[in-house]
């Protein structure tokens, strides 16, 4: 044992120093061709989180949100936030309303449906995200 501990000591500085001797510019290239290659097979319907990089995907169709002016009457805030996933055709699914405390009655989850967005983009290809919205909080017009 003791002979196994002085050989691994020797060759330390050796084993050190190897990571050190390696080109850099090959690093650098088998980098990016790993890169590339996951990019290529990257599966781009599965959702991956918002922000810079992706873009945000943008609403090109559908209503904004109403809701009951009675539900709105204890509420101090102006704005919504809504957190969905959006597909590449375009549809915003699994949308849960982040603030203020007002949950999607029916009429909400009926006009969600009928939103389309042109999809989020990264390197200028579509890709599924899950993203926040925000809206202004409109009183639903009574009947």
């Amino acid at each position: 044992m003791p002979g196994l501990v002085s050989l691994l000591l020797l060759s330390a500085p050796v084993l050190a120093a190897e990571p050190a001797t390696q080109d850099n510019a090959a690093f650098e290239a088998e980098l990016q061709r790993n890169l590339e290659a996951f990019e290529e097979t990257v599966d781009r319907s599965q959702p991956i989180p918002c922000g810079r990089p992706p873009m945000r995907p943008e609403r090109i169709k559908g209503e904004d949100l109403q809701f009951a002016p009675s539900r709105l009457t204890r509420v101090k805030e102006t704005t919504y936030q809504l957190r969905c996933t959006f597909h590449l055709d375009g549809t915003a699914t699994d949308c849960r309303m982040l603030k203020p405390g007002v949950g999607l009655d029916a009429k909400n989850r009926e006009a969600i449906k009928q939103w389309r967005f042109k999809p989020a983009t990264y390197k200028d290809k579509p890709i599924a995200t899950t993203c926040t919205v925000s809206g202004k909080l409109k009183p639903r017009p009574e009947n």
